[in-house]
């Protein structure tokens, strides 16, 4: 039987998987456009910001929570503890 994460870790989780991929999805457009604009910098650094904190408040959920504490969640990015 496989043990899955807590419906909380679970949101958490699903939380920080998706500020990662649109993050890394509005970096990739970012680096490949001819024209750089400082705008959309400012933006994908607020998505950078936003990814650190669901990243940060799914691994303060880990630490207290004794079914997500079980557990050994390999990401697709890693976390900066």
């Amino acid at each position: 039987m496989t043990q899955e994460l807590c419906p909380r870790g679970k949101e958490l989780f699903s939380k920080a998987t998706q500020a990662d991929d649109v993050f890394k999805a509005r970096l990739v457009e970012f680096f490949a456009a001819a024209k750089k604009d400082d705008q959309e910098m400012k933006r994908i650094e607020v998505l950078g910001e936003q990814h650190r904190e669901a990243d940060e408040a799914f691994h303060r959920h880990k630490r207290f929570c004794h079914v997500c504490a079980e557990l050994h969640i390999v990401s697709r990015y890693v976390a900066a503890d």
